[in-house]
């Protein structure tokens, strides 16, 4: 809703509400926040499936001209953006064959703990 308001649209519909701005095309929504933040929503398959779901969501997030400098960017996503260099955290090792125990949980590369983003 937009202010308490419902509204609908499809292909090729644009929405305004305060410092969002919506449009949808075919297989995508591209939401933008104050000019400065853009993330795009794409649907997919799921690609040499075994099980589980058959499509899926595609995210790309992107900051417009030094946003993440104006707004100080928080979370794991936020994080991404606060500097150019790379974010080199704790990482599993996979064994050529058999079961694997994921332990990493981007020590290192985050600010904080995995436990703090819960």
């Amino acid at each position: 809703s937009c202010s308490g308001a419902h509204f609908e649209f499809g292909l090729n519909g644009r929405r305004t509400c305060g410092d969002l701005a919506i449009r949808m095309r075919y297989a995508s929504a591209t939401f933008t926040f104050r000019e400065a933040w853009t993330v795009v929503v794409r649907g997919n398959h799921v690609f040499d499936r075994v099980t589980g779901p058959t499509h899926r969501l595609d995210l790309t997030f992107k900051e417009a001209a030094g946003a993440a400098a104006r707004t100080l960017p928080h979370g794991i996503i936020g994080q991404t953006f606060s500097s150019s260099a790379p974010r080199h955290g704790k990482q599993d090792v996979y064994p050529e064959s058999g079961r694997v125990a994921t332990s990493a949980m981007a020590e290192g590369a985050i600010e904080g703990t995995a436990a703090m983003y819960e």
